[in-house]
């Protein structure tokens, strides 16, 4: 029988309003409601009871530079320092300050990639005849670009033989290839033990720049959308940027003259 009279949907009871005649006196609180505000009481009451005991254990004789450079206005700790940086005093530096320091900016950004993007290209150069087996070797001759035969000519990079080629100095091409570490246990068979030790040397030291030329790539992608950020920033500060009017018109950048 409970079964069946619990299969029975029953009515759902709703809670009660409070009685008209003491509305007057604010809501009606229930005992879910005391149990929330009694919570919240015994919780504060623990936190200022535990600030009491830090204030109480305070040592009178501690000082810190921080205390001449800094005041306390209605509870909001403001910092002499920082005013006078404009770092939180509510004081706006020139636009003029800002353009320059922006143009700063810049050319600080410009420098670091153009570093960035050499270093990146090196590695790269390096990464390729390392994972190609390229051996250079300066030419003792010269190549004489012209007709004649005064003009000046450059020292020349020859390609080493694909026949003629030093076993310490092998092919690492497929390094990063997980099927063919048994084919270079079978090569290493026929090697000595310090050619060995050289081999694997030289394919991590491969490695290792492989990794660097991923993180200089990274760290330029990084630095130029920083820059463009940047131009964006003093295009728009300058009035040069193109946008969108309220009437929906797209309008182009004003351009410097030329």
């Amino acid at each position: 029988m409970s079964s069946l009279r619990n299969a029975v949907q029953r009515r759902n009871h709703r809670e009660r309003d409070q009685p008209t005649e003491r509305k007057k006196w604010g809501l009606l609180e229930k005992r879910k409601d005391y149990k929330l505000r009694a919570a919240d009481h015994k919780t504060k009451q623990r936190k200022i009871k535990a600030l009491q005991v830090k204030a109480s254990e305070r040592n009178e004789d501690e000082f810190y530079f921080g205390m001449m450079s800094s005041t306390t206005e209605n509870g909001i700790r403001r910092s002499k320092r920082g005013e006078e940086n404009s770092g939180g005093g509510g004081k706006s530096l020139d636009l003029e300050v800002v353009k320059l320091m922006k143009t700063q900016d810049q050319a600080y950004l410009q420098t670091m990639l153009q570093k960035t993007r050499r270093e990146r290209e090196r590695l790269g150069q390096d990464v390729l005849l390392g994972e190609k087996g390229v051996k250079l070797e300066p030419s003792g001759g010269r190549i004489v670009f012209g007709e004649d035969d005064d003009e000046e000519g450059v020292p020349a990079l020859h390609l080493a033989p694909a026949g003629v080629k030093d076993d310490l100095d092998m092919d690492l091409d497929g390094i990063d290839d997980e099927s063919v570490s048994e084919h270079d246990d079978s090569d290493d068979e026929d090697l000595t033990p310090e050619q060995r030790a050289l081999r694997r040397k030289k394919r991590h030291a491969l490695q290792t720049k492989q990794r660097k030329l991923e993180s200089l790539k990274e760290q330029e992608e990084k630095l130029s959308a920083a820059l463009d950020g940047l131009d964006h920033q003093r295009a728009k500060m300058n009035g040069t940027t193109g946008g969108v009017n309220k009437n929906g018109v797209a309008f182009k950048a004003r351009q410097r003259k030329r």
